[in-house]
């Protein structure tokens, strides 16, 4: 039986995907503007989801926006 590791090392298929705001210009400002605004703490969590819900068209979850926006609190790049 093959390992996951194994198996992964030898599988060349790619799944081709992009994040939601490296999809166009105005996603990645959308997306630097909402980074800036958690980080300053100008803006609550639940207000940047919204704005870029309804006003931004972004696809993703309120869980998933929020754990990515937590996330670039701990990594560099965002």
């Amino acid at each position: 039986m093959v390992s996951l590791n194994e198996y992964a090392k030898s599988d060349k298929t790619s799944t081709g995907y992009q994040p939601w705001r490296k999809k166009s210009e105005e996603n990645m400002k959308a997306w630097e503007e909402a980074v800036t605004g958690f980080q300053s703490g100008e803006h609550s969590i639940s207000t940047i989801v919204r704005w870029l819900q309804s006003h931004k068209n972004c696809p993703l979850s309120d869980s998933t926006i929020r754990g990515q926006l937590k996330a670039t609190l701990t990594q560099p790049d965002g």
